[in-house]
């Protein structure tokens, strides 16, 4: 018995160490997501991001190849979070286990 109490021991301290991880490289991250706006005959980049219940749209003045960094850093971000969730749940199941 005592061994499976030092692998979920172990287990518990990979995940909080994956859940610091995960909130560092969130937090460095951008939040919303790109949407376009036709203005005439032209598509413009804005960024939409909540701020409590506002919704705020800020026009994106950068090239074409910075848009698609942004793109690629806020996928990131909604990967993390979505790994993140599952860590979370895990450790959940964890204490469920080990107050039982």
């Amino acid at each position: 018995m005592t061994v499976l109490v030092d692998i979920f021991k172990e287990e518990k301290e990979r995940l909080i160490k994956m859940q610091k991880f995960y909130i560092e490289k969130i937090s460095g991250l951008p939040r919303g997501s790109i949407v376009y706006k036709r203005r005439g005959k032209k598509e413009y980049p804005y960024l939409m991001q909540r701020a409590g219940k506002i919704i705020r749209t800020d026009y994106l003045k950068i090239n074409e190849d910075e848009l698609k960094i942004l793109d690629l850093n806020i996928k990131k971000r909604r990967k993390y979070l979505k790994l993140l969730k599952e860590i979370e749940k895990d450790l959940k199941i964890l204490n469920k286990i080990r107050n039982e």
